[in-house]
């Protein structure tokens, strides 16, 4: 039976990862474009009568996709897709029909399809999302305590840079690395940028400009517009690389700056 389904994701690879999962498993089922902001998603829950299942990842680019479940009645069923996130997880089980950690596996994905068509067929309750979990989720979401330290290396050398003092976290060939504000020094940390971005960083104050750099806005000293529609922006460090917000996140991370 055909089923429509909405995807709410905004990182690429896990769009076709999706996309590839569902067309191999349920080739009958349509996937509508995905959307990538809670702005879309806002939208998109104007019409939620078009959906038969949506599928959610809890962090999108500005911000959490929860903020657009706030004060509906959700009606549809959801499958949230989510980095670690223990007090979340703690109660998905009760308010979704299902939840699917990133990386995403296959048979996983598969599992939680399968967990939907079964109950859709025997005509139970398909656990709509209830505006009393809604707003708990938000109310714990934004009391929950982010990293305030980072254990570093530097050579031989271990200490902790509290993260008020990072001016940016940056990737190179696999290694994560953090700059510390005022000094410039550069240090080794133990976490990827995805980690930082998703579970570890406030995102009021942390921004990822791009797929290699992510920023404390409190060191943020400048910007100016930069070739082909982005921008470079300038910290209180020195910086060997230019520090370029991509094109696709300029107007977002203009909002996120003005905040």
């Amino acid at each position: 039976m055909t089923k429509n389904l909405l995807l709410v994701e905004d990182e690429p690879l896990a769009q076709a990862r999706i996309k590839s999962i569902i067309l191999k498993h349920f080739p009958e089922w349509n996937l509508e474009e995905p959307i990538q902001t809670v702005k879309e998603l806002s939208s998109a829950l104007e019409h939620q009568e078009n959906f038969d299942l949506i599928l959610c990842d809890i962090h999108l680019a500005d911000g959490l996709s929860f903020t657009a479940f706030r004060g509906r009645d959700i009606k549809v069923p959801v499958i949230f897709i989510t980095a670690y996130d223990q007090y979340a997880l703690q109660s998905f089980e009760h308010n979704c029909i299902d939840y699917i950690l990133k990386p995403i596996q296959e048979e996983r994905l598969v599992k939680a399809f399968e967990k939907y068509r079964s109950i859709s067929l025997s005509n139970k309750s398909l656990l709509p999302l209830s505006k009393d979990y809604v707003e708990e989720f938000l109310i714990r979401y934004n009391h929950r305590n982010f990293k305030k330290r980072f254990l570093t290396r530097s050579g031989n050398r271990l200490c902790f840079i509290p993260t008020d003092s990072v001016a940016y976290f940056y990737a190179e060939d696999g290694i994560t690395f953090l700059i510390e504000a005022g000094s410039s020094q550069r240090h080794i940390v133990d976490h990827s940028l995805n980690e930082l971005e998703k579970d570890l960083l406030d995102p009021n104050k942390f921004y990822r400009i791009n797929r290699s750099v992510i920023i404390n806005l409190e060191n943020l000293v400048e910007m100016r517009p930069y070739v082909n529609g982005r921008l470079l922006v300038s910290l209180n460090v020195k910086s060997d690389e230019a520090l370029i917000v991509a094109r696709e996140k300029v107007s977002e991370f203009k909002s996120w700056i003005n905040q």
